[in-house]
């Protein structure tokens, strides 16, 4: 993981309520900028507009590999907190 991917999970993290938002609404941002469908509403909480926002700033930036950030962001939210800490 670069510099700039582990910068925009950090990000991520920062903006999320708990890991599993986090993950969830990634997962789900991803699939929007791939043209797939997702059931996950990404509009309709005011926290989770917010952290749609900054996942798709991360997500839609040039200089970032999309599936790269997607991967980082499970593999760091799967990660227990003594895992987190040490990395």
């Amino acid at each position: 993981m670069n510099d700039q991917v582990r910068a925009a999970v950090e990000k991520i993290f920062a903006a999320a309520p708990s890991r599993q938002e986090a993950i969830l609404v990634t997962r789900a941002v991803h699939a929007v900028k791939k043209g797939r469908p997702t059931d996950v509403p990404l509009t309709a909480q005011h926290g989770r507009r917010e952290l749609a926002h900054v996942v798709g700033c991360a997500l839609w930036d040039p200089a970032l590999d999309a599936d790269a950030v997607l991967a980082a962001v499970v593999d760091a939210g799967r990660a227990t907190p003594r895992e987190r800490a040490a990395a």
